[in-house]
């Protein structure tokens, strides 16, 4: 299909729901228009409307702007409260380095040696002047945005670990200094805590995410996962739901089909996945558990592909995912980077509205016929 081609067809598509009517209605079991999808490319779309990554660091009226062209053009909305991976290792005094246009590096990570973990161990969260400026900018995004809604977000234990350590010493005190990785493990869930407190406190945000790369089973092995991630991921969930009596969401890049029981006994009931596992045997495996979503590749499809590529692997998602018991949402498998092609996120949001028409929750539907 031509860019032209597409771009026809989504202008003879029908007027269709608002994502909050359609998911609130889709979660209750009711027929809706497709099935609730995310775009998952706030700093691809950024790039494309002539944004820099920059401007969206450090400009309030360039956050606004895209917020609002987002808002209009595709009805995604939110205020972001997150974190992000390696945010709170910068508040806790990690150094960084910003790419104008790429995702941020630690260069000198706070703990090279634990002897600076007593003094973290103190961190609150209002007297971090980093944290500070982050709580101080959600605020006036909600007050140029007040019918928008704010949501929060963190990094995982294990993900957190990794960017105030570097990964291979964490790897290694995972034989050599256990006691002293659990014990930075404890204050990473801590930390985190505090942040989700904040920001129930300050925004009575209730809608929280965990993002946890590091735990994939291409780094961690079963057991070296059941000692020093479970643990800790079960405790920032259980503090998570005692702070805002909401389930967070969940997203680990990477294989994750051996640990994913686990986290549905854990209580995780939204999870995301990565386009490297199959759709069909993680919806056999915890689909009577958990709403998932993702599985379509954001390199490869979204970014490298042509349109044709990113309808047939929505369709595909489409057809595998549909009828998870639990529901279903198509979104690429992580966020979709930037150089990706405008059409190539249009030709998304046409293929779901296109092949998933009268999607109902656990209903197969086949956009093969």
């Amino acid at each position: 299909m031509t860019k032209e081609e597409l771009y026809k067809k989504i202008e003879n598509q029908k007027k269709e729901l608002s994502a909050q009517e359609r998911n609130m209605l889709y979660m209750q079991g009711k027929e809706v228009d497709c099935l609730p999808y995310s775009l998952l490319s706030h700093e691809a779309l950024a790039d494309i409307w002539g944004f820099t990554v920059e401007e969206l660091r450090h400009s309030f009226e360039a956050k606004c702007a895209l917020l609002e062209r987002k808002r209009d053009l595709y009805d995604e909305v939110g205020i972001s409260g997150a974190l992000g991976l390696r945010g709170l290792s910068e508040a806790l005094g990690s150094k960084l380095i910003y790419p104008e246009n790429s995702e941020e590096i630690v260069v000198d990570p706070i703990l090279m040696n634990y002897e600076k973990l007593d003094s973290l161990e103190e961190f609150e969260v209002r007297k971090n002047e980093v944290l500070m400026k982050k709580m101080e900018e959600i605020h006036r995004l909600i007050d140029y945005f007040p019918d928008m809604p704010a949501f929060g977000g963190v990094a995982g234990p294990m993900s957190t670990a990794i960017s105030l350590r570097p990964i291979e010493l964490v790897l290694r005190d995972m034989k050599k200094r256990p006691e002293q990785l659990h014990r930075l493990l404890e204050f990473c869930v801590s930390a985190s805590l505090k942040w989700v407190k904040t920001l129930n406190e300050e925004f009575s945000i209730t809608s929280v995410s965990i993002a946890d790369p590091a735990t994939t089973t291409d780094i961690l092995g079963y057991n070296y996962y059941r000692e020093f991630s479970y643990p800790y991921i079960k405790k920032l969930f259980d503090g998570i739901m005692k702070i805002t009596n909401q389930v967070p969401s969940l997203h680990i890049c990477g294989h994750s089909k051996k640990i994913l029981k686990d986290l549905a006994d854990i209580g995780f009931n939204n999870f995301s996945l990565d386009n490297c596992e199959s759709l069909e045997e993680i919806k056999n495996l915890v689909g009577n558990r958990m709403l998932l979503g993702g599985n379509i590749d954001p390199v490869d499809i979204m970014r490298n592909g042509t349109i044709d590529d990113v309808i047939e692997a929505t369709k595909q998602v489409i057809y595998y995912g549909s009828d998870n018991p639990c529901g279903y949402i198509v979104m690429p498998g992580c966020q979709v980077p930037i150089g990706t092609p405008l059409e190539n996120i249009d030709a998304l949001r046409y293929a779901v509205r296109e092949y998933s028409k009268g999607a109902v929750k656990g209903k197969r539907i086949n956009p093969f016929q």
